[in-house]
């Protein structure tokens, strides 16, 4: 028997915030401006999370449209002894990894395609022809490999 679909939470309606500053907005985003607003959202949401215990990670920019916005995207969560915010992905990848050819700690590791530079992110073993799964660290843009690809690639890369 089918389980019923899980019932999302209703998301709040995305509505733009206007602070009390008067500082005028740029008339474009750059590069080093983008980077700043980064680094800063990701100083306050540190501030934040510290004062609930929390940990912060992320803060990774995507869709960079430099006449208008970026995403920018946050994972909140309780630390867990090494600092970091448990990941159902990594935990999966760890368990996976030795048989797909890699090692527990590749999760998150890099490695280049083409002059492209790609971070491992996870495995789907129900995709046995492409299971890796990384994301172009250049955009976020998500990729599936062969895994024989990735060891292959790792390999290269010297580590």
């Amino acid at each position: 028997m089918k389980k019923p679909p899980r019932k999302r939470q209703p998301s709040a309606p995305k509505v733009p915030v206007q602070t009390g500053a008067k500082v005028p907005p740029p008339r474009n985003l750059t590069p080093e401006l983008c980077d700043r607003l980064r680094r800063d959202m990701m100083k306050a949401c540190l501030a934040v999370a510290e004062t609930h215990g929390l940990t912060v990670e992320g803060g990774d920019l995507s869709d960079i449209d430099l006449r208008h916005s970026f995403e920018i995207s946050f994972r909140v969560g309780i630390p867990q002894e090494s600092g970091e915010i448990y990941s159902p992905e990594k935990a999966l990848f760890e368990v996976l990894a030795p048989h797909f050819g890699l090692e527990p700690e590749d999760h998150g590791r890099t490695f280049r395609s083409k002059d492209e530079l790609f971070r491992i992110v996870a495995i789907n073993p129900n995709r046995p022809k492409y299971p890796i799964s990384a994301e172009r660290v250049s955009d976020g843009r998500g990729f599936k490999f062969p895994a024989e690809n990735v060891v292959m690639y790792l390999q290269r890369s010297g580590a």
